[in-house]
């Protein structure tokens, strides 16, 4: 009996303690499916400037600068002239390039109104003839001669040009030389045509040998790759089309934009894709920005300590009865949060309440409105202490365990704008501006919170060619 006794004695204390104290199993984590990502079509807009001098140079050196011809018919007009151009001035705008430049001309002409072959002998002026000269024995006589050449791209990223004379040649001091019923200088101007409109030839043919196709491939192949950005993850641009738009001149340089289509994607851990061949042009349209679904990850540990500044210490009497919380920690089970709290007063030990994370956009706030007790921690508060099952201690950590996500928004946009906005390879390098980043859905994991973010803005890319 004695030995009874003192066992009795003995297990009492661990027995009365055991009653005082609270340890229910741990919620069980389900494990949960995080729904994929499927991205809208972002827009790119990657603006090229190139400059066509070197082609409109080619194109004069291609032809002569001094032309000279002579006809001497017995009957009518009979002429020589001396023809000598200056280098293109250029100027453009829209697509139209704009070539002009300086001819000096001189001529000497005669004029027989009559001819006949005498005696046998070749054919011969039988009434006087009529002489003149212009820019001969003199300065030379100045003439404008402009072009006008309308360029586009073709489906094969060639430049095509049309180079027409427009306005027609017009003579700046004018040779006044009329034989017959012609205009000498008119004249001139009819014979000069040809060689005129085969340098608009050349200019085509300069023209069409610009070749867009490999600044785009290099550009397509830049945005084709996988890249690191800092603690995000790795960006994938994902490019599917481009397109250019229509051309714009200053001067010789020809500026436009080339624009890209695509479905940029952000992946935790590497996933490199192969490159897509560059398709064919589609039809242009303009940039209208990106929208770029991104995932980021927030850790339990930041949420706990918040949670733990507004509900440590806070005391409750229920039913004559002291509840203080000591410490929380806020951790993922599937598609809910399981709030692990220790606690002490009247009972000690540990409960476990479960929620679901709700997020509000107007104040970009996480609550949990429907936090209650687990199902282990209701069994073991009817056995062990009933009066803890109580709306009170529920209510009061609903209202306080809440997390303002305003500053990781501002954080966020900022840091990616900065990681986005990166040199690629060869001269490629993107600029990034984020107007917008919403948070679309929040998923838990046991690890980590899951933010679904939605960003909207725009990538402008450098080309340096």
């Amino acid at each position: 009996m004695k030995f009874k006794h003192l066992l009795l004695a003995f297990a009492l204390p661990f027995f009365l303690y055991s009653c005082k104290t609270l340890k229910p199993v741990a919620p069980v984590n389900t494990g949960a499916e995080i729904p994929g990502i499927v991205q809208p079509l972002s827009n790119i807009e990657v603006p090229v400037t190139v400059d066509l001098k070197t082609y409109f140079v080619q194109a004069e050196n291609s032809v002569p600068t001094k032309y000279a011809d002579s006809q001497q018919p017995c009957q009518g007009l009979s002429y020589s002239y001396t023809f000598l151009r200056t280098p293109f001035a250029i100027t453009g705008s829209n697509n139209v390039v704009n070539l002009k430049f300086t001819g000096s001309y001189g001529f000497t002409a005669s004029y027989c109104a009559k001819c006949s072959s005498l005696l046998g002998s070749g054919p011969q002026c039988i009434v006087p003839t009529i002489s003149a000269q212009c820019g001969v024995g003199e300065p030379l006589r100045r003439m404008e001669i402009s072009y006008q050449s309308t360029i586009n791209v073709m489906p094969d990223y060639h430049l095509k040009s049309k180079t027409i004379l427009y306005p027609a040649p017009k003579a700046l001091d004018r040779c006044n030389v009329f034989m017959g019923n012609i205009d000498v200088t008119d004249r001139l101007i009819d014979y000069l045509n040809q060689p005129l409109n085969d340098l608009g030839k050349q200019v085509d043919a300069k023209v069409a040998a610009y070749n867009t196709k490999p600044m785009l491939e290099q550009l397509w192949k830049s945005l084709a790759v996988e890249y690191k950005v800092g603690d995000v993850g790795f960006v994938y641009i994902n490019p599917q089309s481009v397109r250019l738009s229509s051309f714009n001149l200053n001067g010789s340089l020809l500026n436009f934009s080339v624009g890209i289509s695509a479905k940029p994607y952000v992946t935790t851990v590497s996933n490199p894709q192969p490159i897509k061949p560059l398709p064919n042009l589609s039809t242009y349209v303009p940039a209208n920005g990106f929208n770029i679904y991104l995932d980021l990850l927030e850790n339990y540990k930041h949420l706990t300590n918040v949670v733990n500044q507004q509900v440590v210490g806070q005391k409750m009497d229920i039913a004559g009865k002291e509840f203080i919380v000591d410490s929380t920690r806020v951790y993922g089970i599937g598609t809910k949060i399981a709030m692990k709290i220790d606690f002490s007063g009247s009972n000690t030990g540990t409960i476990y309440l479960v929620g679901t994370p709700v997020y509000n956009a107007e104040k970009h706030e996480l609550s949990f409105p429907d936090l209650s007790f687990d199902l282990q921690t209701k069994a073991w508060m009817l056995k062990v202490a009933k009066w803890m099952f109580n709306e009170k201690i529920t209510s009061m950590i609903r209202q306080r365990a809440t997390y303002n996500f305003t500053s990781f928004i501002a954080d966020s946009k900022t840091r990616l704008q900065k990681e986005l906005s990166r040199d690629y390879d060869k001269g490629v390098h993107s600029y990034v501006t984020i107007q917008d980043l919403d948070i679309q859905a929040i998923y838990p994991t046991s690890e980590k919170l899951i933010i679904r973010t939605l960003s909207t803005g725009q990538i402008k890319v450098k080309v340096v060619m």
